[in-house]
């Protein structure tokens, strides 16, 4: 042995402390791996919200439907206020519910968990386009649009609910949000653990002095 090492040390001592220092290792691993899941799960919470939020995205349209704008609130604080001039008010409340009745059954989480080709988004919003513009053509005064500067606004009314829609559905495109949540899932269950940890690196040191 080494000079400085006792040659009092026993076969059963060194077999302890080999024991003692494994077992510290095996729990240095059981904390990785609860510090990594605990981490995943937070971050896979986060993503989750974000890829299925929707709620932002109708609450968007239901504002632009009403003609709310933004601004600030008595605390000071920003939010959606109530138009005061009536000629920008888009929709009445029969228009905007009606609207947003349609509109809330093509942006929901099911349709972004689901699966489609690109063609086939072309065809649900062309066909969804096509109803919007036959229904308020049918419905003007009742929704609401009762004056020329209203009824301007037909056009981008149409185009801004379609491209919204758009938007929800091309995170299904193939599939996509449904593979990156799993994909996020399984990181986050099964992250990376440290195979050299100080543990294991002080266990290593200690045998190679005493085996000396």
């Amino acid at each position: 042995m080494e000079e400085g090492y006792e040659d009092s040390i026993s076969e059963e001592d060194i077999s302890g402390l080999v024991d003692r220092a494994n077992k510290a290792e095996s729990d240095n691993i059981k904390l990785n791996q609860a510090i990594n899941t605990m981490a995943g799960e937070s971050k896979d919470g986060n993503f989750l919200h974000h890829q299925l939020d929707t709620d932002t995205l109708l609450q968007n349209l239901k504002h632009f439907y009403a003609g709310d704008y933004e601004g600030y609130n008595d605390e000071g604080d920003k939010a959606w206020l109530k138009q005061t001039d009536t000629d920008l008010i888009t929709f009445n409340d029969f228009g905007v519910s009606s609207i947003m009745e349609v509109i809330s059954k093509y942006i929901d989480k099911n349709t972004i968990l689901s699966y489609y080709q690109e063609e086939r988004i072309y065809q649900i919003i062309g066909d969804l386009g096509d109803e919007l513009i036959l229904f308020i053509l049918c419905n003007y005064e009742k929704l609401g649009m009762d004056t020329y500067f209203k009824k301007t606004k037909f056009k981008l009314i149409i185009v801004t609910t379609t491209h919204m829609i758009e938007n929800a559905y091309r995170r299904a495109i193939d599939g996509k949000t449904l593979k990156e949540i799993n994909q996020s899932r399984v990181v986050g269950q099964f992250g990376e653990i440290n195979n050299a940890s100080p543990v294991r690196v002080r266990k290593e040191r200690f045998i190679d002095k005493i085996m000396r």
